[in-house]
């Protein structure tokens, strides 16, 4: 078999598509005979059949249906890429596929998110939730442009990618809003001892960290609930099933939105943000800006 002609595939495809000769010749201005040889030598290359003669009708063979079906994904693609093309720079939309580890918490990566959709194209935002190892082996098979996760992997698992840090915030406690809360305000962090904790799942990188910090502040810790999910654990939160705690720089959100409120802060226990994308990847512009994202304290 010889290489495929692009030029050939087209002209059988054009064919295939308008249903006769006569009528692809109209739309690329051949003389019927010329179009015929095309098609027969784009047979001959191939070394199969893609057309036969029914009566006066040209129909595909088994063969042609199946070339047919992938040309169709060649010439729309190449539809697709002629579009791009016509337009300005700034008029282009960007596609930008976004993994966030399932530990992470979403306001946060929102946060970080956002400032890449203020580009002045338009952004084709997909989002994927995942364990970061899952996300990990998809970043490295180009099925996502980025990685949010809030803990560096080994630098073995990094191999071929690059790591920016994106921020390092304290952690918060949070309580629903009412006298309880200013109680436990007022006596922080002695008020956590023995009360209701709504504890992240066990791989959540600082929960060691925050451990640590509860066992240096003589507080006997209280596990109520171990929710992975961090939107339901601060619906929790917000029902006056327990404390919990998050990243100090999205504390004004999460006052806002769970209608509960800041009784302390570790200032000694971070939560660290990282992207990771792919060395050799062409940083597209929305990327570019995430990169330079900065964060405002809360």
């Amino acid at each position: 078999m010889k290489p495929l002609n692009l030029k050939h595939l087209y002209y059988f495809w054009l064919t295939a598509r308008e249903g006769s000769i006569t009528q692809a010749c109209e739309i690329v201005d051949l003389a019927p005979q010329t179009l015929s040889t095309q098609i027969s030598t784009l047979e001959e290359n191939v070394e199969h059949m893609l057309f036969k003669r029914e009566g006066r009708n040209l129909v595909m063979t088994p063969m042609g249906k199946q070339v047919f079906a992938y040309a169709n994904k060649i010439f729309d693609i190449t539809s697709q890429l002629e579009e791009v093309l016509q337009q300005s720079p700034d008029s282009r939309a960007i596609d930008f596929s976004v993994g966030i580890a399932s530990t992470v918490h979403k306001i946060l990566a929102w946060k970080v998110i956002k400032p890449a959709m203020e580009i002045p194209n338009e952004v084709q935002l997909v989002c994927k939730t995942a364990c970061a190892s899952d996300l990990l082996l998809q970043l490295k098979q180009k099925k996502i442009d980025l990685l949010i996760s809030d803990y560096l992997p080994h630098e073995c698992d990094r191999d071929g990618l690059t790591a920016h840090k994106l921020l390092s915030t304290p952690m918060s406690f949070f309580y629903t809003k009412g006298e309880e809360a200013d109680r436990m305000k007022a006596t922080f962090p002695a008020s956590l001892s023995e009360a209701s904790f709504l504890s992240y799942g066990r791989q959540t990188p600082y929960l060691g960290k925050l451990k640590d910090w509860f066992k240096v502040n003589g507080i006997k810790l209280n596990i109520k609930a171990e929710i992975d999910d961090s939107a339901l654990l601060k619906v929790l939160g917000q029902a006056g099933e327990g404390f919990f705690s998050a990243p100090s720089v999205i504390a004004n959100e999460i006052c806002e939105q769970y209608n509960v409120e800041v009784i302390g802060v570790a200032e000694t226990i971070t939560e660290d943000l990282y992207a990771l994308y792919r060395d050799n990847s062409m940083i597209n512009p929305a990327l570019e800006q995430l990169l330079n994202f900065e964060a405002q304290e809360a």
